[in-house]
C-alpha cells in the first residue's frame, strides 16, 4: 500500500511539472504574440504619422508655388531655432496644427501635420526650408501622440525673384511636358 502512494506521488509530480512547463510555452508564445502585435500597431501608426507629414510637406510646397505665402512672412531662421514641437523663431509662418475629418484616426482623422516656412539668411532668396510634423492621434499634448518630422528645402523660380517656367515644372507643379 505504501508502494502504491509513492507511485501516486511520483505520478503526480510528474503530472505537475508536465504542467508547468505547458504553461511557461504558452506564456511564452502570448507574450511573444503581444509584442509582435505591439510592434506592428506601431509601425502602422508611425507610417500613418509619416504620410501625414509628406501630405503637409505637398501643402507648404503648393501654397509656395501659388504665392499664397506673402515672402514677407517668410522670416530669416537657422535650423538650431526650430525645436521638435515646430516653434521656430518670432516671425517665420506657422501652420496648423490641422485636423482631420472623421473619428478614425487610420483613414485621415485626427490632427494631420503642422508646417512652418522659414528661410535661412545663407540661402538664396528662391530658397525655403520647410518644417512639417506629421500627427498620430487626436490632442496635441497628448502622451500618446506618435509624430513625424520632415524637413526639406524648396526653391521656387530663380535665386533673383523671376520664375523661370522654361522646364513647365516649376509652374505648373509637375505637369509640363517631360523630355
Amino acid at each position: 500500500m505504501n508502494r502504491n502512494k509513492r507511485r501516486r506521488g511520483i505520478a503526480m509530480v510528474v503530472v505537475l511539472v508536465a504542467l508547468l512547463l505547458l504553461t511557461v510555452l504558452a506564456s511564452g508564445f502570448f507574450l511573444q504574440a503581444r509584442d509582435s502585435s505591439t510592434l506592428s500597431n506601431v509601425a502602422a501608426t508611425q507610417t500613418v504619422a509619416l504620410s501625414n507629414a509628406e501630405m503637409g510637406l505637398q501643402e507648404a510646397v503648393r501654397r509656395l508655388r501659388a504665392a499664397q505665402i506673402p515672402p514677407v512672412q517668410i522670416m530669416n531662421c537657422t535650423s538650431a531655432q526650430v525645436d521638435a514641437n515646430n516653434n521656430v523663431c518670432p516671425g517665420s509662418l506657422l501652420v496648423g496644427p490641422i485636423m482631420g475629418t472623421g473619428p478614425n484616426l487610420l483613414n485621415g482623422g485626427g490632427l494631420q501635420y503642422q508646417f512652418t516656412v522659414y528661410h535661412r539668411a545663407t540661402d538664396p532668396l528662391n530658397r525655403h526650408v520647410v518644417r512639417v510634423v506629421g500627427f498620430f492621434g487626436t490632442d496635441i499634448n497628448s502622451q500618446n501622440l506618435i509624430t513625424s518630422v520632415l524637413e526639406a528645402e524648396v526653391e521656387i523660380g530663380t535665386s533673383a525673384g523671376q520664375v523661370d517656367c522654361s522646364d513647365g515644372y516649376a509652374c505648373n507643379g509637375g505637369g509640363g511636358p517631360r523630355g
